[in-house]
């Protein structure tokens, strides 16, 4: 074979491997051999069984396996980092029943909080911290030869300026019995929205509201199992934050606590969280995916919206709630299954996911808010559960690639747009027990070409605009009756006289 027939089969080769990855929900653009091992790892193909990542503190994917429902993970050997102690994983390892991330846990090996500032200014910079300190000696070694004690107890102002440029470790402990912990805006100084660029926190338990905030160097944080707490808008807009890892020992995040880290590519939740709180990744551009460990039962208001490259999620058997907006404008958001445990679904809360093909409702569903999957331009596929007697506002609002919708002989309700420009659904029956359809239900339903009506006396129709648009071709079926008084009650019903041109008795 010559070289340019072997270049040719290789090139053909890895345009088939590409195709095959993409077929099970790949996002391979190129063909470049360096890009295959990535796009495959973020795969969540069932058919492979569960995904279970091992994941440092920084991010990096220490190993990737597959397992069945049930079987247990078998960790890759301990990540070892300079003047850190791995203390162990933050999730359970056994009896695993969904895809996974699984984060790395660290103490320092000084004992002492650790925070890494970089000086960029020929002129100095000043750090200023503001420990509360509740018993014992705090001493902060400033990691150039200075250092403090402060044996006052409450919230104290320490402050340091540095005359050389370079980088240095602050180092923050508490004197053996003592405790102390960091209170709300605890990080501060001069050009401080960039000074700090990594921290590593150790021996206390709790950090509080806006911590970090507005720190827009931070790239690395690590927290060990001492914490317990955290606040809300802890590090609210670290730009640069590119992972986070929550210890086994946390029990309550925060709302808005990483609201506009824009870098922040990784999140490892634990077993011991079981709310998500409101707004928690808010406009985190690079989150590309999120797996809620078992003991979830509830994500709360807009936690994920804005998450434009958020692609997969995998939801626990403990799930009960979601919240409103919570994965809005999660545009490439694709494999969405939602677990029997399930009970409500918050408005709005799939708006514009754009690449969400299908979704089964399931029957423990009780509560449903309107526009749910409002502007789902790919989904063709949805079912309504069993039990449901209504169908909420917008439940399909502007689902342009809907191509069909069975519903359910016990449905009474059909609320307010329901299915507005679903562009591609061609049939739809209303079963005798339909009583009620609201305003623009099926408006801008082009490609309608049957609605049929098995209810002897005429649903209300609370707008004349439920059907408006209504093809040319299209015929409205109602029962078959003797002189034909059905049609006639149809014919001038209130509202459904505007079709009356439309309206044809069913075939025996």
């Amino acid at each position: 074979m010559s070289v340019a027939d072997e270049l040719t089969r290789i090139s053909a080769a890895k345009t088939d491997i590409k195709r095959a990855i993409n077929a099970k929900g790949g996002t391979l653009v190129n063909e470049k051999i360096n890009e295959y091992a990535a796009a495959i790892d973020n795969l969540l193909p069932e058919e492979f069984g569960f995904r279970v990542r091992f994941i440092d503190y920084d991010g990096t994917i220490l190993k990737t396996m597959y397992i069945a429902d049930g079987e247990s993970a078998n960790p890759p050997e301990n990540p070892q980092h300079e003047g850190m102690i791995f203390q162990g994983w933050n999730c359970g390892l056994d009896d695993i029943h969904g895809h996974r991330d699984i984060g790395a846990i660290f103490t320092t090996e000084s004992g002492a909080c650790e925070f890494d500032v970089r000086m960029e200014i020929p002129t100095g910079l000043t750090v200023t911290f503001y420990p509360y300190i509740e018993s014992g000696t705090l001493t902060i070694d400033w990691g150039n030869g200075s250092s403090d004690e402060i044996s006052a107890t409450g919230k104290q102002t320490v402050s340091f300026t540095y005359a050389d440029y370079g980088t240095y470790t602050i180092k923050m402990k508490i004197s053996d019995g003592g405790s102390w912990y960091i209170p709300d805006y605890f990080c501060q100084g001069s050009n401080g929205n960039y000074y700090l660029i990594a921290a590593r926190i150790a021996d206390i338990r709790q950090m509080s509201s806006y911590a970090f905030q507005y720190k827009y160097g931070l790239r690395t944080i690590s927290m060990d199992r001492n914490l317990t707490s955290m606040g809300e808008q802890i590090f609210y807009e670290c730009r640069a934050l590119v992972a986070i890892v929550f210890p086994d020992s946390l029990t309550s995040i925060g709302r808005y606590s990483m609201q506009y880290c824009y870098g922040l590519s990784r999140i490892v939740f634990s077993d011991s969280i079981t709310i998500i709180p409101e707004q928690i990744c808010y406009n985190c551009y690079t989150l590309d995916g999120v797996t809620f460990p078992d003991g979830i039962t509830e994500i709360q208001y807009g936690a994920f919206q804005y998450c434009h490259s958020l692609s997969y999620v995998h939801f626990p058997n403990t799930l009960t709630t979601i919240r409103e907006y919570v994965f809005r404008y999660c545009y490439p958001l694709r494999d969405v299954r939602f677990p029997d445990s399930l009970t409500f679904l918050g408005e709005y809360a799939f708006n514009e996911c754009f690449s969400i093909e299908e979704i089964t409702l399931p029957d423990s569903i009780t509560s449903m808010g309107g526009y749910v999957f409002h502007t789902c331009r790919n989904l063709r596929r949805i079912n309504v559960p069993s039990n449901w007697i209504s169908i909420p506002n917008g439940f399909c609002y502007r689902c342009n690639s809907l191509e069909s919708i069975e519903i359910p002989e016990n449905i009474t309700y059909i609320g307010d747009e329901a299915f507005y420009e679903c562009y591609r659904l061609t049939e739809v029956r209303f079963h005798a027990d339909i009583a009620t359809i609201r305003s623009g239900s099926f408006r801008y339903c082009r490609a309608m070409r049957d609605y049929y009506c098995y209810r002897t006396t005429p649903p209300s129709l609370t707008s004349s605009n439920v059907f408006n648009d209504i093809p040319g071709s299209c015929v409205i079926w109602v029962p078959k009756s003797t002189d034909r008084t059905v049609l006639t009650a149809y014919k001038t019903a209130s509202n459904w006289s505007n079709y009356a041109n439309y309206m044809k008795e069913m075939e025996e």
